[in-house]
């Protein structure tokens, strides 16, 4: 096994010596000789998968106590990792309690029929989270994985909020909203987004929600979401005497919300109010615009329906084509009167209301900002982890190695642990950087310090 290793190292270290004296650019250099450190270890880990395979086949008592006969040899698997192909042979084993079972893949924590790593799946869903399918194989394995794969690792993974540690605010927002998306087959979806903070702060002249998290769920019934909500705000804060405010466009299922927050408060959020106010003054001149949305701001903020009716009418007078448009969206600003007249009353209710950033930001960036169709399952698994929960992998269903052979697997390793370099190449003998012959740019460099 040490010689392996040597050989390994040996012509790891002399390709290395190679590149950098070709005389090529820094950028060129690192990157020829990050696939060449890819390489190398790749090969460490064939020659580790092969040792663990011999250990087990040499290891004939712990084989014969486990059960375990030799049933075909040299049997070659391929898996693609983060650090390129990676290729052995191992060993088929028949089962003296039944079937058949390769142990060196048992030994790895391979599943059956995987052709992608553990490491490699991580990843490959992480990058999936912020580009196509396709450009996150390209990116990572230049193109050897599926996107179909891709696809079917985000399926196969979950998303798991970190733990916080329990306190105590004066007040919480709760951001509620969706984004539309198109399903396979063409229909129309939303995948809903809560947005839970301690509200805005300044930052020059930006504002950033404080300690903001997010929690998004696809197919699950409002009355879940929010029950799932309320748990994971409940295990951050304490509740007791917390102000918090609702913000939202005022839906069926974000009011929904306030069954399951004690105590919280609607706040009508600031897009879709002044939407509907420009929607009600749109086609009038510059001066009237101003003139009427002055008045219906007013008149929302001390909650007088009176003066909105007749503001209405004297706009569908003035602009009878419009009389639908504007009677609904007056008829909305009614319905949520409330909900925009505490932000008059109570300072903090202002301190909230990032609805639209946060879908777009979070969702709508990587969901609907492209045309694409989606499929249920996948949104199911994929909108959680948009919502910024920690990527895990599905439990494995790799059978556990027994007993007997575990002492012959744990051999294996003792091969890999180098107390010292005996056996490794002095890099001295293995190459040094050439400063005779053909003159490279590299060496016309390296002769100013010479």
């Amino acid at each position: 096994m040490e010689t392996i290793i040597a050989e390994i190292a040996g012509k790891f270290i002399k390709n290395i010596c190679e590149i950098i004296a070709s005389g090529v650019f820094f950028a060129e250099i690192e990157e020829a000789s990050l696939r060449e450190a890819k390489s190398c270890a790749a090969r460490l880990v064939e020659a580790y998968a092969e040792a663990v395979d011999t250990a087990v086949v040499a290891d004939r008592v712990a084989r014969r106590k486990a059960g375990y006969r030799v049933e075909r040899r040299g049997d070659e698997r391929r898996i693609q990792t983060q650090l390129g192909e990676v290729s052995y042979r191992r060993t088929y084993f028949q089962r003296a309690s039944g079937g058949y079972e390769y142990v060196t893949d048992t030994v790895l924590g391979v599943d059956k029929r995987e052709r992608v790593s553990e490491g490699l799946s991580l990843s490959l869903v992480r990058a999936a989270k912020d580009m196509s399918y396709a450009k996150a194989s390209a990116h990572l394995t230049a193109g050897e994985v599926s996107r179909q794969t891709v696809m079917g690792k985000i399926r196969r993974s979950y998303a798991q909020k970190p733990v916080a540690d329990r306190r105590w605010v004066a007040e919480l927002h709760v951001d509620a909203d969706e984004d539309h998306v198109t399903l396979c087959g063409g229909r129309k979806s939303i995948v809903p987004l809560i947005s839970v903070y301690e509200g805005i702060e300044t930052r020059g002249k930006r504002g950033l929600c404080k300690n903001v998290f997010h929690i998004s769920e696809y197919g699950n019934p409002s009355e879940a979401l929010w029950e799932q909500a309320l748990t994971e705000v409940e295990a951050r804060y304490d509740l007791d005497g917390t102000k918090i405010y609702l913000h939202g466009d005022g839906a069926d299922w974000i009011k929904t919300g306030l069954e399951w927050f004690p105590n919280a408060i609607f706040v009508l959020d600031k897009y879709h109010k002044n939407q509907a106010i420009k929607t009600m003054t749109a086609g009038l001149s510059i001066a009237g615009r101003k003139l009427f949305n002055a008045a219906i701001r007013d008149a929302l903020s001390i909650e007088n329906t009176s003066i909105v009716d007749n503001l209405t009418a004297n706009l569908c007078s003035i602009s009878p084509a419009r009389e639908t448009k504007i009677t609904d969206s007056a008829e909305y600003l009614k319905m949520h009167i409330k909900g925009i007249s505490i932000c008059s009353t109570d300072p903090s209710a202002n301190n909230g209301g990032c609805t639209e950033p946060h879908v777009s930001h979070i969702l709508s960036a990587r969901l609907s900002s492209r045309p694409m169709a989606w499929s249920k399952r996948t949104l199911k698994q994929l909108a959680p982890m948009l919502a910024g929960g920690t990527i895990r992998k599905v439990p494995s269903t790799t059978p556990s190695l027994p007993a007997p052979l575990q002492n012959a697997a744990a051999s294996a390793r003792k091969a890999f642990r180098c107390r010292n370099t005996r056996g490794l190449p002095a890099p001295n003998a293995i190459g040094t950087l050439p400063l005779s012959g053909k003159v490279t740019g590299t060496q016309k460099l390296l002769k100013l310090f010479v």
